[in-house]
């Protein structure tokens, strides 16, 4: 999780703070207290999911490590294993082996129906 637990105890008090003083107003000292200790454990709780929740956002998707072979290679060429793979690719011979998908492959995908077709059955099925 994103940060530490001050970070849970700073917003309580905050909340315990301008809750005591603007109960304080309008209420005997001790409701306003027992108010502003609810507001304390609601938000130094509340913290908690927010944290966890601002971690997931923001944390980066953790990569794959290359292999020492093409981590060791400077010259930013591919490799014989990815060009014999890139052949097999365009050949259909691949077998079920699982592949990330690379820019390149993106590129050569072709689409199976004309855009329009598509739109037409589309159209179609949102009247029924």
């Amino acid at each position: 999780m994103m940060g530490t637990i001050w970070i849970n105890s700073g917003l309580g008090l905050l909340a315990f703070v301008v809750t005591l003083a603007t109960a304080l107003a309008s209420n005997v000292w001790l409701v306003s207290l027992e108010r502003a200790g609810v507001a304390f454990l609601v938000f130094f709780l509340a913290a908690f999911p927010i944290r966890w929740v601002l971690t997931k956002v923001t944390q980066s998707p953790s990569l794959p490590l290359a292999k020492e072979g093409e981590a060791s290679r400077k010259d930013g060429q591919a490799s014989p294993d990815k060009d014999k793979e890139d052949k097999q690719v365009e050949e259909g011979e691949v077998e079920e082996a699982f592949s990330p998908l690379s820019i390149s492959q993106m590129e050569r995908i072709r689409l199976i129906e004309d855009p329009t077709t598509v739109a037409e059955v589309v159209r179609r099925l949102t009247d029924e």
